[in-house]
């Protein structure tokens, strides 16, 4: 108990015996935190920012369809939402929002050109309580439900050349091989965070879509957002076991979109490989100052053995110290990468020029953004920490081998 307490107390002079010294070791152990905290934050941020652009304001993280819609989505595989499947979703207390769609391919034109794009037909206060539709308003008025006003994103509008109070002309198929034509008014630009969105989307009412492909009551998908996505898969057992299995299925949005899964998988694999080596860049910096700081001290070491110190109990001091001076760094880093990650998810850095336009091209809104996940701070804290005090080892084997002489020689 004793050399216990004399290890610890020796160690802890030493620290501060030299504050300089200590000073490094304890900023290359914090710096080290602190890049990988940022690192892997900014990584499943930018994920988390995709899903909620595609999912949270779009397709919602839950959609009840007709079994039928998934292999063959058409109109004629849609489904009746009435009252009693209403108040069997209101009566799920995890769902905070609900809305039923019609959502068609059709060819949009307008006097200059055309373009296929994704119509939805939704109701315009259910659709803003499920995706917030209406803060994507940045021309225009936000569409009603009695009118045949419709909605679309700004790529879409730049595309074709038009805006507010043009024309657009839908040429589709509707319910039943039935044709689908209409001319409505455009009253709103929109603009979304995902590119997809911005340069493929018109909303209309849900009345004027059931009208226009002649589907009366009738609706592709019922989208529904829950309280906590961890509850996910819970929350879709609850909506099934309500519901009758032959008439109606519960799809997650991971179901639903494959792609973007694997898109996030086949980054996060890349992301993982950039970790690594930055991993072992922080491992030669943390590797480097040890071996500086035991070198400059083997004169001292060699007077300690030579006065009759142990070697065993030198080496176990010097490791208390890297211990100490590894904790010391590694908490100040991940508590100073806590208020940073804040900041990044609360404003995330817009990306222009050809930055931008990369992360475009393969589907991410152009911004950096994190999120800040106790997590993520814990376990890439305790992996620095880890490697500091492995390759601290090494030096400690030196220690252990050294004789009164070494640390004399020049």
């Amino acid at each position: 108990m004793e050399n216990i307490k004399l290890i610890f107390t020796m160690a802890w002079r030493n620290l501060w015996r030299n504050k300089s010294r200590t000073a490094i070791m304890i900023a290359a152990t914090l710096f080290a935190v602190l890049l990988a905290v940022i690192m892997k934050s900014t990584q499943e941020g930018v994920y988390e920012l995709q899903i909620k652009n595609l999912v949270g304001y779009h397709s919602g993280y839950l959609q009840i369809q007709n079994p039928e819609y998934d292999s063959e989505k058409s109109l004629d595989n849609s489904l009746l939402f009435d009252s009693t499947l209403e108040h069997k979703i209101q009566n799920i207390s995890e769902v905070t929002s609900y809305t039923p769609r019609i959502e068609s391919f059709v060819l949009a034109a307008s006097s200059e050109t055309t373009k296929g794009i994704m119509l939805t037909g939704s109701d315009p206060s259910l659709e803003n309580n499920l995706t917030g539709l209406e803060k994507r308003v940045i021309e225009g008025s936000y569409f009603t439900s009695n009118s045949d006003g419709i909605m679309i994103g700004k790529g879409l509008a730049n595309y074709m050349k038009i805006g507010v109070a043009d024309t657009l002309i839908f040429y589709g198929s509707g319910y039943h091989a039935s044709s689908a034509v209409g001319k409505y008014p455009i009253v709103a630009i929109l603009e979304f965070g995902a590119p997809q969105l911005n340069d493929n989307m018109a909303y209309m009412p849900l009345k004027a879509s059931q009208e226009l492909f002649s589907s009366p009551d009738l609706v592709t998908s019922v989208a529904i957002n829950i309280k906590n996505r961890k509850d996910l898969l819970d929350v879709q057992s609850s909506i099934q076991s309500n519901l009758d299995n032959e008439a109606y299925q519960v799809k997650n949005w991971e179901e639903m979109m494959p792609e973007l899964v694997n898109q996030i998988e086949g980054d996060r694999s890349s992301g993982a490989v950039m970790l690594g080596v930055l991993y072992m860049i922080i491992g030669f910096v943390i590797y480097g100052t040890l071996l500086m700081m035991i070198s400059e001290r083997l004169r001292e070491f060699s007077m300690l053995v030579a006065i009759g110190m142990k070697n065993k109990l030198l080496a176990t001091t010097l490791l208390l110290e890297c211990v100490i001076m590894t904790f010391i760094g590694a908490l100040l880093g991940g508590l100073i990468s806590i208020p940073l990650t804040t900041w990044l998810q609360n404003s995330p850095i817009k990306l222009e020029g050809s930055a931008g336009k990369a992360y475009e091209q393969i589907g991410f809104e152009p911004a950096i953004t994190a999120i800040t996940d106790i997590g993520i701070i814990s376990s890439q804290t305790w992996i620095v920490a880890s490697m500091s005090i492995v390759l601290s080892i090494y030096p400690m084997i030196k220690i252990l081998k050294m004789t009164a002489l070494d640390g004399m020689k020049g």
